[in-house]
């Protein structure tokens, strides 16, 4: 069963995704069942630097993420 945070995390990253900020994702969760801390992996657009789409990502999931729980992968 995914929780309402998780479903948050996903529509938010699908939704960036539509509007080409990102061209791909990836979550992974570790931790217990009913703690599952959540870990996000993005791919950029090309055109945007690499620290426009952390910042952007970050502030897209502050209340979800910390910050050091996402990165951007490389091309």
């Amino acid at each position: 069963m995914i929780s309402r945070n998780q479903a948050a995390i996903f529509e938010r990253l699908e939704t960036t995704k539509k509007y080409g900020l990102v061209s791909e994702y990836f979550v992974s969760w570790t931790g217990r069942s009913g703690r599952l801390n959540p870990r996000v992996t993005v791919w950029g657009n090309g055109a945007t630097s690499e620290d426009v789409v952390r910042h952007y990502i970050a502030n897209l999931l502050k209340d979800f993420v910390p910050p050091k729980q996402i990165s951007v992968a490389a091309e």
